[in-house]
């Protein structure tokens, strides 16, 4: 299975994150709660970059517009004053100097939009009223079927939302506006889903066709689009949750995205069929909101529920996930999926190069010999040659095989957020490394091949 167009990224070998930096203030109604400036952010891309050794890294900022998140839509015009330097005259000159300064730290810096919700209190809500371009109950009338932020959320009609001219003044708005971001060719498009309308009539099947017309034109403008979670909506699903429940699309719907959206944060309700059969590079998930398949698959982790200005320990929890989220992942995304066996907390996962993955005993074994065994793990980071991630929660010592590795000696750091510290050279002896790791210790092993 191929993709429509190339994506600008290989999704599944590069860290997709999440910033969250404000939302409105609903204690001061007009101002904005700040969680991270700018200025904050980029301390953290700095950091995470040392942790990561320096390995491709995507992050969408959440709230960068308006008062923060969920604020104004579908407007996405304005950066959030609330967020700037001081050094700076505008938020917009410092939303400038983030994306250009984070390039150094290997990191590209976009932002999270919405297409699908609608306030009252958007610039361009009544041009949306106007064009019949929200959902509309039987009478007639926009259906606000959300709140947010203690605002009606109506929803686009995306049918004609793109017919009617509006999304391409929009979009078109957008990359005028920021071209910086233009040229990043990635944006996050968050809850993408399809809704029926009732007057006029327009069936999820319709919404479908103007969304992936909607997601060309992004194509077009030279961005990917990348989303909330995997869409199999069909034309029985209520547009509003029933009775409190989340809305769920059907399991058993065909993937509507598959080969648009290359990447979502939520890689869920997909088939042992359609695991195998459409390959990461293709379309991969953040995480999979299906533990059993996370067991097996593991995911990119989202770093935002880390990556916070009150969390004194964020170091260490991003190097836990990092090394037994993370580097399991691309590893496991760099073969080629052949099967998934078994069920519930029992599945099995066999891939390329006779790797396999095993759910029950979180075990990555490849032609036999262990590369991660429950917690502790020593894997190769696959866009680095000849180095590898070793970790350990409660802490570890063993002889790991390494067939793969030339040469016969390998250097140990100690992984941190300020850099590598270095530790010691250890022998490799017939393609083995006796390793001692700490509790929560992380460690790069770079061998002679690096």
């Amino acid at each position: 299975m191929k993709p429509q167009w190339k994506y600008n990224y290989d999704y599944a070998q590069c860290m997709v994150m999440k910033l969250k930096m404000a939302d409105p203030d609903k204690a001061r109604l007009g101002k904005s709660k700040v969680l991270m400036t700018f200025e904050q952010a980029l301390d953290f891309i700095k950091k995470v970059d040392a942790i990561t050794q320096g390995i491709p890294k995507i992050y969408y900022l959440v709230g960068w517009q308006y008062l923060g998140h969920d604020d104004k839509y579908p407007d996405f015009f304005e950066v959030n004053e609330a967020l700037k330097r001081e050094q700076d005259a505008t938020a917009y000159d410092s939303f400038r100097w983030l994306c250009e300064t984070a390039k150094q730290y290997h990191s590209v810096v976009s932002v999270h939009i919405n297409f699908n919700d609608a306030y009252d209190n958007a610039p361009s809500f009544d041009d949306f009223v106007r064009a019949r371009a929200l959902i509309r109950k039987k009478n007639g009338q926009p259906h606000a079927i959300e709140k947010y932020n203690g605002r009606a959320c109506y929803k686009t009609c995306l049918k004609a939302y793109r017919e009617s001219g509006l999304f391409k003044r929009q979009i078109d708005r957008f990359v005028e506006l920021f071209p910086f971001i233009a040229e990043t060719g990635t944006i996050h498009v968050d809850n993408f889903q399809c809704y029926k309308n009732f007057s006029p009539a327009v069936s999820i099947r319709e919404m479908q066709d103007a969304r992936r017309k909607m997601i060309a034109y992004v194509h077009e403008k030279g961005m990917d689009i990348t989303s909330e979670f995997t869409y199999k909506e069909t034309e029985d699903l209520h547009n509003r949750p029933i009775f409190g429940l989340p809305r769920e699309h059907h399991r058993s719907a065909p993937m509507d995205t598959v080969g648009f959206i290359p990447m979502t944060w939520w890689c869920n309700r997909q088939t042992k069929k359609e695991l195998v059969e459409v390959p990461p590079q293709v379309y991969c998930g953040g995480m999979f909101r299906e533990k059993r398949y996370e067991k097996i698959l593991y995911g990119n982790m989202h770093g935002e529920d880390i990556l916070t200005t009150d969390n004194a320990h964020w170091a260490e929890d991003f190097l836990h996930q990092f090394a037994t989220l993370q580097v399991p992942y691309h590893f496991l995304c760099a073969h080629k999926r052949l099967a998934i066996d078994g069920f519930g907390g029992n599945l099995h996962c066999t891939l390329s190069d006779g790797i396999e993955s095993f759910g029950k005993t979180q075990t990555i074994a490849q032609n036999g010999v262990v590369r991660k065994e429950g917690d502790p793990l020593l894997l190769p980071l696959v866009q680095k040659k000849g180095q590898y991630i070793a970790y350990s929660k409660n802490g570890d010592n063993r002889t790991w095989n390494i067939p793969e590795a030339v040469g016969s000696a390998a250097q140990v750091y100690a992984i941190t957020e300020n850099g590598n510290a270095f530790i010691n050279t250890l022998p490799i002896r017939n393609g083995a490394l006796t390793l001692q790791i700490e509790p929560r210790q992380a460690l790069l092993v770079v061998t002679e091949e690096a």
